[in-house]
């Protein structure tokens, strides 16, 4: 270490203590005089990044998806992105992007792993921020489903949690059940914590020892300290934001209902989905988890839409509804209806979650610092089209312009502008899976052997 470096980080520690003890002497509370103390010499440092990836199978009648460069919701048909409406600025639209893959079905394994030959970008996001992927899934791999259930890839194909109940313990560790949703605010809990977890166990050490000689406030701050050690272990275990702002696990009734019943009973798909999307929603504001993906359904699943609670559809999921003949508008507008359920889920349990103050970021909230994207396959279940097309015909009896459809939901840490339509035709969806990554820090410059860099039309 040179004499400079040395001096500036005695200078940078004698200014912390002082102003540390200044502040108790003024009776202050400890976990704010520490807050005091490191904001005195504070560095940048990044935002608490999230990643959720949600899937919905085979594609959707791209003629009520659009919603144009003007951003219009509501603009087409039975207007599935209509939910999103009040979360405008934090929507991306993203018009153009192709999975290039020969068939509809390697395109499947390939959404989230770019191709079948490489890991889930949720995997590799994970592995490069040495946390951990979680992996939830409502009906996504019942018994014979096969390869079409295939999606997910943690160095083999991942079978995703399928009862809600069961993901509970694993994306809240550390907390026992029977708290409130609403994540404690309290300053010396919440701020001490956001705070202090940045400290690295030498500094913890250290701040107890010169505070040795403050009895009184000296006690206080080692039994904060020494809890710390015990929700960094927790947050590292699931692998969190590092900030845990609850004290009990949320009260989530849609998961805790499911507990000792079937997940693939199609009777109980909607608190499954319900479930899911709570418990990945609070776990992220809690802290205690940081990336997960949810699959709902498989490719070629066979269910019936009109389950209690669903979009009141008396036909599979699969066959006839997603393979609807283009010509007819009727079934067309049923099909997006049914995919349009999943999309209004997604807003009613998980978006207006996050659309709160962020306990490990205050001044923000949880989807400034989010980055949610949506993905499908293909186009639409009629042409099975997966890659970037201008000569698909439609019921309009012309030819449209198709793309997958995906959405990008949040602003990443302040790494993506949301609230726009981007027209990206052609794209690869690999530079949308390294855009992901972009926003979580991670920088992803290879998938499957094919260079790959953000896409610069997304980001802020």
């Amino acid at each position: 270490m040179s004499l400079l470096t040395s001096r500036h980080a005695f200078l940078k520690k004698t200014l912390q203590r002082r102003v540390l003890l200044k502040a108790l002497g003024l009776g202050i509370a400890a976990p704010l005089a520490i807050k005091m103390s490191r904001l005195a010499t504070a560095q940048d440092m990044k935002r608490p990044t999230r990643l959720f990836l949600f899937y919905v199978p085979h594609g959707l009648p791209l003629a009520h998806w659009e919603v144009g460069g003007e951003m219009n919701f509501s603009k087409s048909g039975v207007g599935i992105l209509s939910a999103l409406e009040p979360y405008r600025e934090y929507v991306t639209v993203m018009r153009g992007v192709g999975i290039k893959t020969s068939t509809n079905h390697a395109a499947i394994r390939s959404s989230f792993t770019g191709t079948e030959s490489s890991n889930s970008i949720d995997y590799e996001i994970a592995k490069q921020l040495k946390t951990t992927s979680h992996v939830l899934g409502a009906y996504a791999n019942p018994p014979g489903a096969g390869s079409d259930a295939q999606l997910i890839k943690h160095g083999g194909w991942v079978d995703p949690i399928a009862n809600p109940a069961d993901a509970l313990d694993e994306l809240f560790p550390g907390l026992t059940a029977g708290g409130a949703p609403p994540p404690t605010t309290d300053m010396s809990d919440v701020e001490f914590r956001n705070q202090a977890l940045a400290l690295t166990e030498g500094e913890l050490e250290t701040m107890q020892s010169e505070l040795s000689d403050l009895t009184g406030e000296a006690n206080k701050l080692n039994i904060h300290l020494e809890s710390l050690r015990g929700f960094r272990a927790a947050a590292e275990g699931g692998g969190g934001v590092g900030v845990i702002s609850c004290k009990e696990r949320p009260a989530l009734a849609s998961a805790e209902s499911m507990k000792g019943k079937d997940p693939y009973d199609v009777a109980n798909l909607t608190a499954v989905v319900e479930g899911h999307l709570e418990a990945a929603a609070y776990s992220m504001l809690c802290g205690t988890s940081r990336i997960v993906t949810m699959q709902n359904l498989y490719a070629n699943g066979q269910v019936m839409m009109d389950f209690p609670g669903g979009p009141g559809i008396a036909k599979n999921h699969h066959d006839p509804l997603s393979h609807t003949g283009k010509e007819n508008e009727t079934q067309l507008a049923e099909f997006a209806t049914a995919q349009k359920w999943f999309y209004t889920k997604l807003v009613e349990k998980f978006i207006s979650v996050l659309d709160a103050d962020d306990p490990a970021d205050p001044g923000r909230k949880v989807l400034d610092n989010t980055v949610v994207m949506t993905m499908s396959e293909i186009v639409d279940g009629s042409n099975h089209t997966s890659d970037y097309n201008k000569d698909v015909w439609d019921v309009a009896g012309g030819p449209r312009e198709v793309y997958i459809p995906t959405l990008l939901i949040g602003k990443g840490g302040g790494t993506i502008k949301g609230g726009q339509s981007v027209y990206v035709p052609g794209a690869d969806h690999r530079d949308l899976l390294a855009t992901v990554a972009h926003a979580m820090g991670v920088q992803i410059s290879d998938i499957g052997g094919k260079s790959v860099s953000p896409i610069q039309e997304v980001l802020a």
